[in-house]
């Protein structure tokens, strides 16, 4: 049977507006405006900036607010990370943070079978899944190439360092100064930026993230390979409904831009849940077992 979501009552608005989701980007952002349109009845939707903005608040503010909730974007996050994310969520030793399994918000709405839902739709589906799978082929080369580039910034940024925690090395200026010269960790650190940021280590971590991309066919095929999910969705969604989806406002006139973007996601996230993608509907149900403790 297909679940369709009602009208809150009075009780269940007054209940869900102790639960706040913060997400990515401005008040205006295609996430704040379609998850709000997916979860009001049983959250209130809050954007707040860039992700490491919520990363931090979520750290910081878990012991106080346990009904504050904060989802980000995938990033440099690795799948191990995005699982615990979600099999600990609520964590009452870290923090309430959910990581997307996808890229971003905008991957899920590039899911083909759910494009073809809308009623704004214009093109049959070869021509909707070309204008995907063309707008992704088009992006490949430059986002794996970027995927590369953080991932090499995430591993030498990580903590390799610590501070003398005795007076013993610094003893005097020409003391400390030599201690701090040789402290094995810079020569370490300048091993590891040598290895990581070799020609052949370089080659290397391309060649997987296409791998994992294309699944071994390029050009890319729907089925095959990761890239529906992890290309950059934010980039792709604007030119599938650019040339794919006609929304007119309430006036007739045909929505452009950011608008277009938003109604259309609006309009898909208010389908019946079972016919989302699993991401959304277990979404959907972490958050709804919220409001039940």
């Amino acid at each position: 049977m297909v679940e369709v979501r009602k009208n809150p009552t009075p009780e269940a608005v007054k209940q869900s507006a102790q639960h706040v989701l913060f997400v990515e980007g401005q008040a205006s952002s295609i996430d704040r405006e379609a998850l709000h349109t997916f979860l009001g009845d049983l959250v209130r939707v809050e954007p707040l900036g860039p992700s490491f903005h919520i990363a931090n608040a979520a750290q910081a503010l878990q012991r106080h607010h346990p009904t504050y909730y904060f989802l980000i974007d995938r990033d440099h996050h690795g799948d191990d990370e995005v699982q615990r994310s979600w099999d600990r969520f609520p964590d009452p030793a870290t923090h309430n943070l959910l990581i997307w399994p996808r890229r971003e918000l905008e991957n899920y709405l590039l899911t083909p079978d759910l494009l073809l839902r809308s009623q704004y739709l214009v093109v049959d589906e070869p021509t909707l899944r070309s204008c995907i799978r063309r707008e992704c082929q088009r992006r490949l080369y430059r986002d794996a190439a970027n995927q590369v580039i953080t991932e090499c910034r995430e591993t030498l940024k990580r903590k390799w360092i610590e501070h003398f925690d005795t007076t013993a090395p610094c003893d005097t200026r020409d003391a400390a100064l030599q201690a701090l010269c040789e402290h094995p960790a810079f020569a370490s650190k300048r091993s590891e930026f040598a290895s990581v940021t070799a020609t052949e280590a370089l080659a290397a971590r391309y060649a997987a993230t296409l791998e994992l991309l294309t699944g071994g066919r390029d050009p890319l095929e729907f089925g095959h390979g990761r890239w529906l999910e992890l290309l950059r969705g934010k980039q792709v969604l604007p030119v599938v409904v650019h040339d794919c989806f006609k929304i007119p406002d309430a006036t007739g006139k045909p929505l452009q831009g950011p608008r277009k973007q938003q109604e259309l996601a609006r309009e898909l996230l208010r389908l019946p849940l079972a016919s989302l993608p699993d991401d959304l509907q277990r979404l959907h149900a972490v958050i709804a077992s919220r409001l039940q403790k």
